[in-house]
């Protein structure tokens, strides 16, 4: 995994100017056709458009994995985050590319008031299924905005790591008073979602206040 500084700034919803009832995690890309080079046949990968799935994770408070959202599983067991379908090429929604139109390829809806309350944290994953890195796109971001459009953050896939396949973008935090927003930007070397969710799931916990022993 690259090593980064693990918190960023975090900031809440509220002081985002957030609405805190419903988020929408999404990903917009331009469809992206292979480009065949002279590995193309020892890497299989290279025959196949890119193509760009995003995640969110459900962890308990001590960063234990509860559900996971993806192409594979569209809705965690409460409902509250729900993932509206998979795009497997950035232009199959249609002959129109949807970058240049007014609708996400792909789109998570998290019901702020909804997660069950033992779910400390939501972490937001973009990966590349072929492990094609994700600056190999013509153009495209994933971004988080709430239901009257205020956007929380924009991520330009161009500009990731070079080698960057799998992205840990984002998290939410529940706190007593608010849910708080962290931009993590943090490259994974996972070659899937679900080692993905492995992987920020140690950084969590890594994370986490150490207890010191009591005093005699």
């Amino acid at each position: 995994m690259t090593t980064a500084p693990f918190l960023p700034k975090s900031e809440s919803l509220s002081a985002l100017g957030l609405s805190a009832d419903r988020l929408f995690f999404a990903m917009n890309y331009q469809f992206t056709p292979p480009k065949p080079t002279g590995l193309k046949k020892r890497l299989k990968q290279n025959d196949k458009a890119i193509d760009i799935d995003i995640a969110c994770v459900l962890y308990t408070d001590n960063c234990v994995i509860s559900d996971i959202v993806w192409f594979k599983q569209l809705r965690d067991k409460a409902e509250s985050v729900r993932h509206q379908g998979d795009s497997l090429n950035g232009k199959d929604r249609g002959e129109q590319a949807l970058y240049d139109g007014p609708l996400d390829q792909e789109q998570i809806r998290i019901y702020m008031d909804h997660i069950p309350a033992e779910i400390r944290y939501v972490a937001m994953i973009v990966h590349s299924y072929n492990q094609q890195p994700l600056a190999k796109i013509e153009i495209g971001e994933v971004h988080l905005n709430d239901d009257e459009d205020n956007r929380a953050f924009t991520i330009n896939l161009k500009q990731v790591p070079r080698d960057c396949h799998c992205l840990w973008a984002a998290s939410l935090r529940r706190e007593v008073d608010d849910w708080y927003l962290t931009l993590q930007n943090l490259p994974l070397m996972a070659e899937d979602i679900e080692k993905a969710a492995q992987q920020v799931a140690h950084e969590l916990a890594r994370a986490l206040p150490v207890e010191q022993p009591a005093a005699n």
